[in-house]
């Protein structure tokens, strides 16, 4: 029997470790993550561990972050693509409290 075209998307797995790009996407949406959840308070810790990725009009990345020595938050956040060689700043779609360190699915 024929099979039809392999259709891809969806969210990239295995995660991968955050470096120094997704680090940077990250910081961008710092203060508005604390603003959600944190009432404005700074965070203790604000660094990205793990993130999954997917192609859509530009990039949506979910980013494990860790906020202390034993939570995880989980954030999305969309990088427009370029627009006439411009990059346009990363936009915090959700913010989710995952609690102790791996132990929350994607």
């Amino acid at each position: 029997m024929a099979q039809g075209p392999k259709i891809m998307g969806g969210w990239s797995h295995p995660p991968k470790e955050a470096d120094l790009g997704i680090s940077e996407i990250c910081n961008q949406v710092r203060i508005e993550v604390q603003d959600r959840i944190n009432g404005g308070n700074q965070f203790g810790e604000f660094v990205a561990k793990l993130y999954i990725q997917a192609v859509v009009a530009g990039m949506l990345y979910r980013v494990k972050v860790q906020i202390n020595d034993v939570s995880l938050i989980r954030i999305e956040v969309f990088q427009p693509p370029l627009l006439d060689g411009v990059q346009g700043p990363p936009q915090l779609k959700q913010v989710v409290c995952d609690g102790p360190l791996n132990d929350q699915p994607w």
